[in-house]
């Protein structure tokens, strides 16, 4: 399975790559570092069927040139990507932002942990709820 991961921050990007295999995560962790980036990445699996599709999104809201929630929109106005699974990953603990981003059809939204042991948890119970338990339309 694949996941990509979009965020700026490039402590969390290695935080987040070391937390997946502590938790012999065997899925592939793909990074983009803003929205911009991360349509790119999108829009080469459209062009090239060898491309990889996610199949899951880990999402960070607050990041330059396309920020999460415009990201957020783009997908989910594209036939194409609509299904794919989004989780936002965020520090903002604001509710208008969470409101924000349930509206736009995001599957949950998760607080950023403060320290390495709760990044290993996070991955953890991604690898078991999005990739064991959960079934979902494979587009």
């Amino acid at each position: 399975m694949n996941i990509l991961m979009v965020e700026d921050n490039q402590a969390a990007q290695v935080i987040m790559q070391e937390a997946f295999k502590e938790a012999k995560s065997q899925h592939q962790l793909h990074i983009t570092t803003d929205g911009i980036e991360a349509l790119k990445f999108l829009k080469k699996e459209s062009q090239n069927h060898e491309a990889i599709r996610p199949d899951l999104i880990i999402l960070d809201l607050n990041m330059p040139k396309k920020n999460g929630l415009e990201l957020l929109t783009d997908i989910k106005n594209e036939p194409k990507w609509r299904h794919i699974p989004i989780l936002v990953f965020s520090n903002s603990e604001f509710s208008a932002d969470i409101c924000k981003c349930y509206a736009l059809g995001i599957n949950a939204y998760l607080s950023k942990p403060i320290d390495f042991e709760g990044f290993i948890d996070f991955a953890r119970i991604v690898d078991l709820f999005w990739f064991k338990l959960v079934r979902y339309c494979p587009h």
